[in-house]
C-alpha cells in the first residue's frame, strides 16, 4: 500500500499543476495526472463501494440495498468541466468541495458539522497511486 507522503506528494503536484497550467496556454487543457484505463477504474468504483453514495452516469451500477440514501451524481454536464486532477482532488481530499445537494440535506436536518464536512471517507490508506489514476480516468470519461 502506499503510504500518506505518496498521497500527499501526489497532491502537491495537483495543486501545484495547475497554477503551472495556467502560464502556458498552450497547456491549458492538459492534466497533471496520467492517463489511467477507464475499465479498471470502473472496477475500482464498484469494488471500494463508491457506487453506494454516487452514481456514474449511464454506467450500470450493481443495486444498493440502502434507504433511504443520497446520491451523488458524478458525470454528465455537472461535471463536464472536470478533469482528472479535479476527481484526483475529490477522491484525496473530499472536505474541498462539499456537494451543495449534501450540504443544504444536512442543513435542512439541523447538522452544519455535516453540512460543512464530506461524509465520503479517506481513501489515502485503501488506495494506491495507480487505483486513483484509474478511478479519476473512469470518472472522466463518464463526460466524453
Amino acid at each position: 500500500m502506499v503510504s500518506r507522503v505518496h498521497f500527499l506528494l501526489l497532491a502537491s503536484a495537483l495543486a501545484v499543476g495547475p497554477s503551472l497550467i495556467g502560464q502556458d496556454p498552450v497547456q491549458e487543457s492538459k492534466t497533471v495526472l496520467p492517463v489511467g484505463k477507464p475499465e479498471v477504474g470502473q472496477s475500482l468504483f464498484v469494488e471500494k463501494g463508491c457506487y453506494h453514495c454516487h452514481s456514474a452516469g449511464a454506467t450500470k451500477l450493481p443495486d444498493v440495498d440502502l434507504a433511504p440514501r443520497l446520491v451523488i451524481e458524478l458525470g454528465g454536464d455537472l461535471h463536464a468541466k472536470w478533469t482528472r486532477d479535479d476527481y484526483a482532488r475529490a477522491i484525496m481530499d473530499p472536505n474541498h468541495l462539499v456537494s451543495e445537494d449534501y450540504r443544504i440535506a444536512m442543513m435542512r436536518l439541523g447538522d452544519n458539522f455535516k453540512a460543512e464536512n464530506s461524509p465520503m471517507p479517506d481513501f489515502g490508506d485503501l488506495l494506491r497511486v495507480s487505483d486513483l489514476i484509474h478511478l479519476a480516468t473512469f470518472l472522466d470519461s463518464l463526460t466524453d
